[in-house]
């Protein structure tokens, strides 16, 4: 696809802070351990805290977007992650660490939807704006492949002055991706006047604090879906180190197939999301591949030797599949759903169930699915069926309120 002006620079800001989210990544805990002299318990424990609190905190990217523009606090939000790798450079002790987290984890949650709010002003065309979502989201992994492979040169010394030279180069990151931001024409926003629907002038859009009621079950029911996120990153190494007999190494190497599906994929399943009806049924899609793949890792522990890594390969594709349908979906009707003149608050409040599945989701695959064996990937099977169905329903419901220009809350 050609992308316009503004799509290469928010492309290419994506691809820049995602060199430093890599370098992040892969370097921070042998920082944290090895030269702040803090446990691994008290760093992860530090970013858990942090990820709970940071919740709350980053719906205040959303309204500060819809009342001073995205761009400006999307540039705000990525010079904030950039003052935060500098600052972990001056950090000695746990609370100073927790302080420097928290902020920086509060700016990596409010990121995702203000990006989106942004692209929404900067591409009016629907289908185009998905497109350069797919772009970004594509970008984004590429540049955390490199980046993490470019942190190897501060593991690989292992010094004090390694670290924090990586520490910088992060902050410089954040830095160049907030100046290509700026870059990038913004129309002036619509007021709530202005964009309401003909006979809709009376809807109370403006004074309202949360999204409407559709709006709000879609969220929930989008937690469920992100499932595919919780799958890949916890119940996958644990389920195969635990329940099944293939070798060690399948877990990277599963790693890197859902890496790869991605970025070939991503982009030509986007093309997909093309009207409101076929963009809902892709939610429906979504439940029914996630629930092919929750089986396909029940019947990989129930044999062994190569059947057990075939399954567990074949649940990795259907589970990559259904991560780029579901982006590829949500990233159209979260924006399409959403006044415009609430944008960013609306998408703010959507993205807790991205979020909040990476704080619950570990929860729920320790203590329900893994434990339950087999049986836990069947249940969880049935449940994302019944979420992608009610999705669809609850999405063409309000959208179909929306184009009718009644009131949402009704």
């Amino acid at each position: 696809m050609t992308l316009t002006a503004g799509g290469r620079r928010l492309a290419a800001a994506a691809l820049v802070q995602s060199l430093g989210i890599g370098l992040f990544m892969a370097s921070s805990m042998a920082y944290f351990t090895r030269q702040v002299d803090l446990s691994a318990n008290q760093v992860a424990s530090g970013l858990a805290l942090a990820g709970v609190v940071a919740l709350g905190i980053s719906l205040l990217g959303g309204v500060l977007a819809d009342r001073y523009g995205a761009r400006r606090v999307l540039a705000a939000v990525y010079l904030g992650r950039g003052a935060c790798c500098a600052a972990y450079v001056f950090v000695t002790d746990f609370w100073q660490f927790m302080v420097v987290t928290l902020c920086a984890v509060a700016c990596d949650r409010a990121g995702p939807p203000v990006l989106q709010a942004l692209v929404a002003v900067a591409v009016p065309e629907r289908q185009e704006r998905t497109r350069l979502l797919a772009v970004v989201n594509v970008v984004r992994n590429c540049g955390l492949g490199v980046g993490a492979m470019a942190a190897g040169v501060a593991l690989a010394s292992d010094t004090q002055a390694a670290y924090r030279v990586t520490l910088i180069a992060i902050g410089l990151a954040f830095l160049g991706g907030a100046v290509l931001v700026l870059r990038v024409s913004e129309p002036a926003a619509p007021t709530a006047e202005g964009a309401a629907p003909k006979g809709a002038a009376e809807r109370p859009v403006k004074g309202r604090v949360l999204p409407d009621a559709r709006y709000l079950t879609l969220t929930g029911l989008n937690f469920l879906l992100f499932f595919f996120d919780t799958m890949l990153l916890v119940a996958m190494p644990v389920w195969i180190l635990e329940h099944t007999d293939a070798p060690r190494a399948t877990v990277s190497v599963l790693f890197a197939l859902n890496t790869a599906l991605v970025v070939v994929l991503q982009i030509p399943v986007s093309k997909l999301a093309t009207g409101q009806r076929r963009t809902t049924r892709m939610l429906t899609w979504t439940g029914a591949v996630l629930a092919v793949s929750s089986l396909c890792f029940a019947a990989s522990g129930s044999v062994g030797g190569g059947p057990a890594v075939a399954w567990l390969a074949a649940a990795v594709v259907t589970l990559s599949l259904a991560e780029v349908i579901a982006n590829s979906a949500v990233w159209d009707l979260s924006i399409a759903l959403a006044p415009e003149e609430q944008r960013g608050r609306y998408l703010s409040v959507f993205n807790l169930s991205v979020a909040g599945q990476r704080v619950l989701g570990p929860v729920m695959v320790t203590g329900l699915l893994l434990g339950s064996g087999s049986l836990g990937w069947v249940v969880a099977a049935a449940v994302l069926v019944v979420a992608g169905v009610a999705a669809e329903r609850v999405a063409r419901a309000a959208g179909e309120r929306m184009r009718a220009g009644a009131p949402a809350h009704a």
